[in-house]
This record gives structure tokens, sequence and C-alpha cells, in this order.
């Protein structure tokens, strides 16, 4: 029998020392910090010793700006540390573990509750108990832990800033270069939308590593049909993020451009989700409580991502690279190229978002071509190398390099980036390498690689075997038991034809039935195949066929990858990718996922005497040829010979007339 075992994971952080009914301070909890409380300005000490001071000013209006003393002391509170525990529980949120401490005050000689909330090592909240003498009316002692027990897990939490502090890392929280509107809840209401106004939280070049995005700055700009609109540009310093049991994050921020003895404009808190990055609420004031969504807040924040600069073209793409185009290395990216910018969009999730990456031409050396790469969002331009292929069908194959700084080449007299950039040495060392494509959206038909009628046989997972279906249905047969006519389930197979005039598409119908009515007909000929795979180009790479086909019925990936192979004079192999791009270890075999397939078919070549369907193969050696142009006699002999002794005769008489 077995006895299931619980572990529990303490974790013992060694803060706090106790001697006899005092605490001693250590980080960290100990430190001078601000915070906005009921209004006050509040200004807490904890102390080594364990003594806590905590004073509260109220500002004095009418005094103007240029006032020296703009508070005075309201209240004040002297105390100390009788007890302090850490609470975590492995079962709840990290958010929730927290100190209790409790405060005894010296004046007033009554106890108090703190939960202490250990947020960033600049942050700390906190909740606190009424002040009371007695817990226990029956046995008049304090109870600490009815005390403890009558803060509200609803109460908002007081933040307080480490005067001291030190910044940290804003990636989390925000990077990038964006556009933003604003509106204020209060002082008027409407959005201000200033072209002007940019949030910039971007590492200075050579910014060292432990400190490369600490700081970001937002230049707001003046909308003068609001009143609330505001002409400024902060600087502000990240002290940390957190993040609740909500999946709502925290950030606090400090303005670097605020002394010391301005406090109260120096601390800010900010609240966004990562589920919704693109926008966040701001507070006016050192408080994180008002803060209730991205988008509920004292001030009401949207980003959009910029480029963080525009190049400017010096050179010209090949005219035949015009058109949109869809790139499946990158998740069915798609792709807009003109005469001097490749603009590529892609989606990074599955809500929607967009990444746009925009190339501009450079500079040309054969067919290389150096650009200079800008992404809404980003921080910097770059600079990559692409190595185009000529283009055959309708593919596009092309290498990239690695990503260059562009400021490092600002004196194009003192270094060329060309030289660098496409250098066979920056497009990596990898020997499995291969070109990635871009697929012309929507695909001209060409010529498929193999013609023939065949059946097949496919192995490969459960969900991507090739199926009954009604194309553009919702039902996969909507017929009884099937079919509508009586076959013999001897006739009954799986059927791949590339037949006819139709040699630009592969059919496809998992149960066809192959018998014929007593005049020859085959009696399932107004069947309509289940898969219609349109050949949009192919080629050969690495000693490997690959076919490009595009499904426009597929509500899911419309471009698939096919790695093809001739086995012998009647069968041919083919090997189906998981995605739109080939997988690096893929072949003709392959339908495993880690070879980057999920399907194997089997051709076995099924033609009969009057099918008029024979075989042609085309392994893409070169796919720069027109097989359009070549005149396919699907007949039989006699017509050939006819054909043959015609041909030769029209070529006999041009001779002649040319010679007259």
């Amino acid at each position: 029998m077995i006895y299931p075992i619980f572990t529990l994971v303490y974790f013992s952080i060694q803060i706090i020392k106790q001697s006899d009914s005092q605490c001693i301070f250590d980080r960290p909890v100990l430190g001078e910090y601000y915070s906005y409380e009921n209004g006050l300005e509040t200004h807490s000490s904890f102390k080594e010793n364990g003594d806590i001071e905590r004073r509260f000013f109220r500002r004095q209006s009418g005094l103007g700006a240029q006032a020296s003393i703009i508070t005075v002391l309201d209240s004040a509170a002297f105390g100390g540390c009788f007890q302090i525990n850490y609470i975590s529980n492995p079962f709840q949120h990290v958010s929730k573990w927290h100190y209790e401490l409790m405060y005894r005050d010296k004046e007033k000689s009554c106890y108090q509750c703190f939960e202490i909330y250990n947020r960033t090592r600049n942050i700390l909240q906190i909740r606190k108990s009424e002040c009371d003498e007695i817990t226990s009316i029956l046995t008049n002692t304090m109870n600490f832990q009815d005390l403890c027990a009558s803060i509200s897990q609803e109460a908002d939490f007081d933040t307080l800033f480490l005067k001291t502090f030190s910044a940290e890392e804003c990636r989390a929280t925000i990077y990038g270069t964006f556009h933003f509107t604003y509106e204020f809840r209060e002082g008027g209401i409407g959005i201000c939308d200033n072209p002007a106004s940019r949030l910039v939280s971007c590492p200075d070049p050579g910014t060292p590593f432990e400190a490369v995005n600490e700081r970001f700055w937002m230049t707001y700009g003046y909308c003068k049909n609001l009143v609330s609109s505001i002409d400024a540009q902060p600087l502000y310093q990240c002290l940390g993020y957190w993040i609740n049991e909500n999946q709502d994050i925290y950030t606090a921020i400090a303005n670097e451009r605020v002394g010391s003895e301005r406090w109260y404009d120096k601390f800010r808190c900010m609240l966004t989700r990562q589920d919704q990055p693109q926008w966040f609420a701001k507070s006016l004031f050192a408080e994180c409580s008002r803060l209730y969504s991205p988008t509920d807040g004292p001030e009401k924040v949207i980003i959009t991502p910029v480029v963080p600069e525009i190049p400017t073209p010096t050179c010209f793409f090949p005219d035949n690279f015009t058109g949109e185009w869809i790139n499946t290395a990158n998740v069915n990216a798609k792709v807009i190229i003109n005469s001097t910018h490749i603009h590529e969009i892609s989606q990074v999730n599955n809500r929607g978002w967009l990444r746009e990456t925009y190339y501009v031409c450079q500079q040309i050396s054969r067919n290389q071509f150096l650009v200079k790469t800008v992404t809404k969002g980003e921080c910097f331009p770059y600079y990559i190398c692409f190595d185009f292929k000529d283009r055959h069908h309708n593919i596009l194959r092309y290498r990239k390099s690695k990503s260059f700084m562009s400021n490092v080449y600002d004196d194009l007299s003192k270094r060329d980036p060309l030289f660098e950039v496409c250098a066979w040495t920056s497009f990596g060392n990898d020997a499995n390498w291969k070109y990635q494509v871009f697929v012309l959206d929507p695909p001209a038909p060409v010529e498929c690689p193999f013609t023939g009628m065949w059946t097949f046989k496919q192995v490969g997972q459960p969900n991507s075997l090739v199926n009954t279906r009604i194309r553009g249905g919702i039902t996969p047969r909507p017929r009884d038991h099937g079919w509508y006519i009586t076959c013999d389930p001897k006739f009954m197979v799986s059927q791949w034809t590339v037949c006819g005039d139709q040699t630009k598409s592969m059919f496809v119908d998992r149960e066809y039935c192959r018998q014929l009515d007593p005049y020859g007909t085959p009696i399932g000929v107004y069947e309509m195949p289940d898969y219609i795979y349109q050949c949009a180009g192919y080629w050969r790479e690495d000693s490997r066929s690959i076919l490009i086909t595009y499904d426009r019925d597929d509500p899911y990936i419309n471009y698939k990858c096919w790695v093809y192979e001739r086995m012998d004079l009647f069968k041919i192999y083919l090997s189906r990718s998981a995605g739109s791009a080939c997988g690096f270890n893929q072949t003709s075999d392959s339908y495993k996922g880690e070879d980057g397939a999920d399907l194997f078919i089997q051709l076995d070549e099924a033609e009969r005497i009057h099918d008029d369907c024979p075989i042609r193969y085309d392994d893409g050696r070169n796919p720069w040829l027109d097989i359009d142009e070549f005149l396919f006699f699907y007949a039989s002999g006699i017509n050939l010979r006819i054909s043959f002794i015609i041909i030769v005769i029209c070529l006999l008489l041009s001779t002649v007339f040319s010679v007259l």
C-alpha cells in the first residue's frame, strides 16, 4: 500500500533575529520609505534595532510653486516591533506570502498587526489592523492571531517606495518604441492622440548587460482641444514588478527628473497584463490601490508599436519579386514586396497581434541584397543580407544572414556593411542549412512534377490522415452509409490522380469506386474528390525533390510542403510536412513529428487501358524549365504516327519556303 507523501517547502529567509520582545530588522524590510496613504504623504523608517517611526504630512494649498515648505506635519507614530513571522504556503500564490509584524505603539500602548508583502527590493506593500489593547475580552489578554485575522483580505494595500532605491530591469513590463495615446480620468474627459507622443524603453548602445534596460521616457504631446493634456517628458526608472493571483502585472517607477525633495511627484505605479500589453493604467501619486485594470485607472495609456527610424532605399529589387507572398518559415507570415521594400507581417500569438518588419534595399551584389531592417516596437535598426535564388514557378528561395547593428556602420567611408554582412560566414556554419521559401499568395497553378493514376496507402498521425469528406461541407459524408450507388467492395480503392487537362492539381479520393457499368463507364464518375492539392512549385535541394501545394479548403494551413521520390517505374513515395515548411530531416518516407512530417503516402500505378493517364515524372533538377511549352500526346500509336508525319511535312515545307 502506497501512502501519499506531501512535501512542504518552506523558504527560510534569515532577516529577523528576536531578542526578548524586540526585533532586529535587515533587508528587505530595513530602510527609509515613502508612501501616500489616505491623502497624506507618509515617511516610514524601519530601523535596525526594531524601532518603527512613521510621520504623516499634509500638503498646504495656496502657497504656489515657489513656496519653500509645501507640507506640514499632521501626525506621527512611534513604536517598535514586538514579534515578526514569515507566512508562506506552497499551495497559495507567491503574491500572498508575507511577514506578520506585531507593532506596539509606544504612545498609545496598543498593538497593531502589519501584513508586510515584499514585492521587489525597492517596494513593500502593507495592510494594517486597528490598534487594540486587548483582543480577548474573556481573558483580557492580547491574542495576536485574532488581531491579524481582523485584517480584511479585500483591503487595499499601502505601497511603500524605498527612498534609496536601485533601478531594476524594465523589459518584463515594457520594451521597445511606441506611439501612445493618453487620457486622464479627472480634469477633463477625452483621449489625447498627438503624433509626437512617444514612449521609448530602449537601452543605450554599449550599456553593460547588468543595466540593459532600467529606464524609459515618455514624451507627452499636447492636444489643444483637451484641457487635461500636458506637454512633458518624464524619464522613469523601473523599481521592479510583481504579479498577483489574477495575473495583473504591477510596476513601480520613479521619475528621474524629479529631485528627492519632491517625493510626491517622484513615485508612480503602473498596471498592465500579459494578455493586454498594449494597455496600461498609471497612478497620479505614489500608490497602486486605485489601479483596477489596464483600462481603469487615473491615467489610461494605449501604446502602438512604431519603427525606431525610417530608412531611405538606395537600390531596387528585381521586377519579378513584386507581389504578395507567404513566408512558410515564419508561421505563414504575409510578405509584401515592391521595388524597394519587403514588408513582413507575422502573427505573434493567437490573439491576432502582429509583428511588422520592413527590409529596405541598400546595396546589391550578384544575388545578394543588403537591407536595413526596422521592426515596429523594436529599439534599433539592423543590417541583414538576403541571398536570393532566381524565382521559379511561384517560389522565391532565400537565405538570411545574421543581424548587425546599423549604428556600427554610421561612417560608411570607414566600414562598408556589404562586405561584412554579406560575407558567407554571416550566414552561419550549420551543416543542415537549407533555403527558406516565399510562396506567391495566391499561387498561379503550375504543372505538377508527376502525372498518372495511382492507388495509395497512407501512414501518419491520426488527425492527419486523408479521410472521406465533402469539401466545403460541415459533415464528412451526408449520404446514407457513404454511397448513393452500389459498389462492389473489391473495387473500392484510395485513388490519387493527376490526369488529362488537369495536370496542375492532384486529386485525392479516399474511397473511390473503380467499378464499371456495362458500357465501360465508371459508375463513380460523378464522385467529387476529397482533397485537391494545387501545385505551386517544385525543385530539388540536398538530393531531395520538394513540392509546394496549395489547398484552398484547408481551414488552418493552406500551404503544404512535400518531399517526393520515385522508387521504381510504378511507385512514388510522398511525405507531407506538418506545417507549411519541410523539416530539416524530412525524407520521402517520413511521417513522424520529429522529422517535421505528419503523413506518408505510397503511390502505386493503377492506370487502366482506356484511362489515357500516362506517367510523367520530373525530379526538379531544373525548375526554371517551362513545361507548358511541351506538347504531351495522350493518344493511340496510329494518331501519334500521323501527328509525327504532319509535323515532319510542316518542317520540310518551312525549310523550302525559307530557301525560296
